[in-house]
């Protein structure tokens, strides 16, 4: 199967994947010899990194990983990379770079300087969410990344992820497996394996389901298995919103996205990213604001200059109203509020109606609008189904639906175990890095209830063992008969945060929710990370050693 239109059913790897594994077996098994593990293709051991979400802490706590791995001659042992949240954030940047395994310590400065803070162009980052309202599939993803992504991690990456092909198949870096979750299918049901999606340069779609298409083809129209509309692939600013959406709870996003709509950036002005977080943070100045901001947002959009204006003012006080009840009410969507925003957007642009229009001010007015919609009904990562009425398919309702809504992994799990444990990527032994600071075991927790539930294999999880969610030590194994074995790794724990209540106070240090940091806060956000590499490298390779010596 080689085309870029139609889909794929099957449980084997797609031909770029097998191509990549086996350009970077090579690699691996040099690596392994120099660090004296005698093996060869058929016992050396598939090594999976998982890096957790965590928003920005993550992203740069996996970049410290990374490069004390390969300080340690580690990293290049790893046969597949694989992200959630905020690690994908990492994991993206450094794949624009076809050798990034080689330079990593250096990209690390690199990376920590375009992460530094600068003023936020307002202006620039509304229009280009009013441009991206234009689209029919317009979700709050878009927001998150003209807001968030590109606005606050300065990251403006307009390249395709199918254009990274040339980093995860030379055989120079492991190969990369970006997580998401489908919404509807997760919402039904927590563990099931139709809910996880994976992008990787080759291929996207359900591993639970052994379903995919080329990772160019995703977001084209597919109907009977059938490519029938083409559509340009998303860029990696927009999958980066995608991977990383869930920072907070569905409350701490609306916040968070809505506070940048209540600052008065009418005038063009640069605001501090603290400004952003105040108001984020103050849900009762926040919650007084909104109608008000959003009112005095549409009066300066549309200023009425013939007669028969009144009328428009009397839908938008409509729409108001409506927006007003939504957060006096409810998160569910009403269809009568939906329909008013609906009437007000398909009159905001008629040539005949407004005679005097301005095309950038209909634009805002239009995002204004579809803006409301989706925080109605909470709609993310809209994306053309390519499932859409395969006969195939076997799985309640996702045959039904045109547009599938891809999200952050992190809502079902923060460490993305479903993807690397997909039988056909044979991997032995994973070293599962956690960026997390709520409860360093919940994503074990979640794999192992996840795995029992769809009878794959993965080594029992003693409750006495990871106990003590305060002081986590630094490392933890696991292992069972026929099963990969996993080393787990918390990010703060007792070994790189000793002293009473010195992991509490750094992770009220670091937030998830937490968009910018001093130069100072992230070399010591680095140096905790590689101290987990560096303390437990004989750990490591003891796994490996024994992994590789078991029949």
């Amino acid at each position: 199967w080689q085309d870029d239109t139609s889909v794929r059913f099957s449980p084997e790897l797609s031909e770029g994947e097998k191509e990549a594994t086996r350009s970077r077996k090579v690699k691996v098994l040099e690596c392994l010899n120099n660090l004296g593990v005698s093996c060869d293709e058929k016992t050396m051991p598939n090594i999976a990194v998982l890096g957790s979400g965590g928003g920005l802490r993550a992203t740069i706590a996996l970049l410290g990983t990374l490069a004390e791995m390969k300080k340690q001659g580690l990293l290049d042992a790893v046969m597949y990379l694989c992200g959630v949240s905020g690690s994908t954030w990492c994991m993206s940047s450094l794949y624009s770079e076809k050798d990034w395994a080689e330079n990593v310590e250096t990209l690390e400065e690199k990376l920590c300087n375009d992460l530094c803070w600068t003023p936020i162009d307002l202006k620039k980052e509304l229009d280009s969410a009013a441009k991206a309202a234009e689209d029919k599939l317009f979700s709050l993803t878009d927001v998150w990344e003209a807001f968030v992504v590109k606005s606050i991690l300065k990251l403006h990456d307009e390249t395709k992820l199918s254009e990274h092909k040339a980093a995860s198949s030379n055989g120079i870096n492991p190969y990369p497996i970006y997580a998401a979750i489908e919404q509807n299918t997760f919402d039904k049901d927590h563990t099931s394996p139709g809910a996880w999606f994976e992008f990787t340069p080759d291929e996207s779609g359900f591993p639970g389901l052994d379903v995919f298409v080329r990772t160019k083809a995703l977001g084209s129209k597919f109907q009977g298995g059938n490519l029938t509309a083409p559509q340009e692939e998303k860029d990696i600013s927009y999958l980066q919103s995608l991977w990383g959406s869930a920072l907070g709870s569905m409350q701490e996003n609306i916040h968070y996205l809505i506070a940048y709509m209540t600052i008065p950036f009418w005038e063009g002005k640069e605001v501090e990213n603290s400004e952003v977080m105040r108001l984020g943070n103050n849900l009762d100045e926040f919650l007084k604001t909104l109608e008000s901001a959003f009112w005095n947002m549409i009066q300066s959009i549309i200023k009425p200059q013939q007669k028969d204006a009144g009328k428009s003012y009397g839908n938008f006080g409509l729409a108001m109203s409506s927006l007003q009840s939504y957060f006096q009410k409810s998160s569910t969507a009403s269809k009568e509020q939906v329909h008013i925003f609906g009437t007000v957007g398909a009159t905001k642009a008629d040539p005949h109606t407004h005679p005097h229009h301005n095309p950038t001010q209909g634009q805002y007015l239009n995002l204004c609008l579809k803006l409301m919609t989706c925080f109605k009904k909470w709609t993310w990562g809209s994306t053309n189904n390519f499932l859409y009425e395969n006969d195939n398919v076997h799985t309640d309702g996702l045959d039904k639906r045109e547009v599938l809504n891809l999200i952050d992994a992190g809502v079902a799990n923060n460490c993305a175990y479903p993807l690397v444990l997909r039988p056909a990527r044979r991997v032995g032994l994973i070293l599962s890095f956690d960026f997390g600071i709520k409860e360093p075991f919940e994503t074990l927790q979640k794999a192992s209830k996840y795995c029992e539930e769809n009878q794959i294999p993965f080594p029992p999880i003693d409750p006495e063992v990871i106990k003590d969610q305060d002081n986590p030590s630094n490392c933890y194994v696991f292992e069972g008969k026929g099963t990969p074995t996993v080393m787990h790794f918390p990010l703060f724990n007792t070994k790189n945060c000793p002293g009473p209540q010195e992991i509490t106070k750094t992770r009220i240090t670091f937030p998830t929710l937490r968009m910018s940091y001093t130069r100072q806060e992230m070399e010591e956000l680095l140096n905790k990370a590689k101290r987990n590499v560096t303390e437990n490298k004989e750990k490591i390779l003891e796994q490996i050693r024994r992994i590789v010596s078991s029949p």
